[in-house]
């Protein structure tokens, strides 16, 4: 009896050596985090050529909630969820001498994004083996992929007359074609409204107390689409167009809307003046031109996304709160 206690007791002992040998090695441990910050989006509508004002303009939001598990002190492993809104204007590029096709385009968008990612994230500084016991500031970098969704919506010109919209009405720019798609000029079916992306960034944790950090994170997501902005390829005629509806025709054919339906800007002094030095200097006087008189200077096949070769990027800045879960290790029970 004596030498079958003693043997309970010493087979204990070396499972909670070894479960504490591990614990020394490091404490793996999980995460939770919540984050707020903006968005930016670079494309076929906001330039990267332009980072400043191009940055600055077009600042919108994220949110995200987050469980990271720490495997070692220097790999760990995140899942998160991310809503994020992005949007452009090409009126903002009124008077950009090199970007006055793109004025005259004259298109705008708007897009909500929902995404899954997982992301692999690599310690700059070795972490300690108990998590309470961490460094102070901790850097560190991720790679990863995500999955998301996402539908770009455009306001409706505010001359538009008929019964699919509403003139200024925000109305999603996929199922309208608007470049033709479908047609025998594009037979390329519509863009997908789910694709892929790949996150990247760098980030920084400040220890707060025991289980309590603040981080900052400043990521680029690289998307396997570039119809975020609802532009990717050439423009459809008005003609082909109309065969889809007249909405399609309204959003896939904008450069001569006088008044801007999303920023509301009076666009026929810019207009004439691209025309005047584009086209004939004649179109520079009202009296002589009427708008009715305009010039199709966007035919069908010319290039709707201008010079861009590069799919539509988003980077995403994000300030995070981050909770650290206690691990469970328990020593075996003796009965």
């Amino acid at each position: 009896m004596l030498v079958r206690t003693f043997c309970k007791i010493m087979i204990a002992l070396c499972l909670c050596f070894q479960v504490f040998s591990q614990k020394k090695l490091f404490e793996k441990h999980s995460d939770i985090a919540f984050g707020i910050g903006t968005a930016n989006y670079y494309g076929d509508i906001v330039p990267i050529n332009r980072p400043i004002q191009s940055t600055l303009q077009n600042i919108r939001w994220n949110l995200s909630f987050d469980l990271t598990r720490h495997f070692s002190p220097r790999f760990s492993g995140n899942v998160a969820l991310t809503w994020v809104r992005i949007a452009g204007d090409d009126n903002e590029l009124e008077g950009v001498a090199v970007q006055q096709n793109a004025f005259m385009r004259n298109a705008h968008f708007r897009n909500n994004i929902q995404e899954l990612s997982f992301k692999g994230i690599f310690n700059v500084i070795r972490g300690s083996r108990n998590f309470q016991k961490r460094v102070t500031i901790s850097p560190y970098l991720f790679l990863g992929f995500a999955f998301f969704h996402h539908n770009p919506v455009a306001k409706v010109p505010l001359d538009f007359v008929g019964s699919e919209a509403t003139a200024g009405e925000w109305v999603s720019l996929q199922p309208l074609h608007t470049e033709g798609q479908g047609l025998a000029s594009n037979p390329k079916s519509k863009y997908e409204l789910f694709a892929l992306n790949f996150p990247l960034g760098f980030g920084l944790k400040y220890k707060i107390n025991r289980k309590v950090d603040l981080g900052v994170e400043i990521g680029v997501r690289y998307n396997l689409t570039d119809y975020l902005d609802d532009i990717g390829g050439n423009y459809a005629s008005s003609n082909e167009l109309l065969t889809i509806s007249p909405l399609a025709a309204a959003m896939g054919h904008r450069e001569y809307e006088l008044i801007a339906a999303n920023s509301g800007n009076n666009r026929e002094a810019a207009i004439r003046q691209y025309l005047a030095r584009n086209v004939n200097p004649i179109y520079a006087n009202p009296s002589l031109t009427p708008v009715s008189s305009f010039p199709n200077i966007f035919p069908q096949g010319s290039a709707r996304n201008g010079a861009s070769r590069l799919d539509d990027i988003y980077v995403l800045t994000s300030f995070r709160l981050i909770y650290h879960l206690s691990p469970n290790i328990k020593c075996p029970v003796i009965q």
